[in-house]
């Protein structure tokens, strides 16, 4: 069965029959481009249809996909304001989209994010990441229907910013996901085989961790809806 959502485009409650999720952090190098292929790879063994929409201009999805042997989702890159009737068009043939959005907080990103159900904003534990995520949390708390929440992403285990980083969290008085993904080699050999690493090191540590991850996003769909 597709999973049908409510979201908004253009401050329109449009019915849609697919779950959005957006990758969203204003600050480079925090791994969203491996998060949204991980996630994608994670919910694709729960959801039939999936697209990987990267919305970067500097196309990195594309690059990883041209590597891998079997897509098991589908890939396209749009770096532009997607319209209201490419939006129709995609949730009608999928039944999640994932957009993985570049490093600003540009009109186009803004755009987007109007007809996100989710957004995940992975945040590095490190003082400076942290502090930085302000600014993106002010610019998602714009969005009235969107349903933000925060993600320890990039964890060193054993650390005790690692240990902190979740409470440290807690201050933006946003939710938290209670998954936490640590900083792993095998996320590292997925993404030079053109796999995510639920599908590349099945029984990895973080393979598991995304697993977690996805059921926590489902359930959080549920509530959305």
């Amino acid at each position: 069965m597709p999973i049908v959502s409510k979201s908004v485009f253009n401050n329109h409650s449009v019915s849609l029959r697919a779950m959005i999720i957006s990758i969203v952090n204003q600050k480079g190098g925090v791994g969203k481009t491996t998060l949204a292929i991980n996630i994608a790879g994670a919910l694709s063994d729960r959801i039939p249809n999936i697209c990987l929409i990267d919305t970067d201009p500097q196309g990195s999805v594309l690059q990883w996909n041209a590597i891998g042997r079997s897509p098991r989702f589908t890939v396209m890159h749009l770096h532009r304001r997607i319209s209201k009737r490419e939006v129709a068009k995609l949730t009608k043939k999928y039944d999640c989209l994932i957009l993985d959005t570049p490093p600003s907080l540009s009109k186009i990103t803004q755009a987007n994010l109007k007809m996100s159900d989710i957004a995940v904003v992975p945040v590095t534990p490190s003082p400076l990441d942290i502090w930085s995520t302000k600014e993106t949390i002010t610019f998602l708390n714009q969005f009235r229907s969107l349903k933000v929440q925060l993600l320890v992403y990039r964890k060193i285990s054993g650390t005790r910013i690692g240990k902190e980083a979740h409470g440290a969290l807690k201050k933006y008085e946003l939710p938290v996901f209670e998954t936490e993904i640590a900083q792993r080699i095998a996320f590292v050999d997925a993404m030079n085989s053109g796999e995510s690493v639920i599908h590349y090191a099945p029984s990895s540590k973080a393979a598991n961790e995304m697993r977690k991850l996805a059921d926590e996003l489902m359930t959080l769909q549920r509530i959305s809806k």
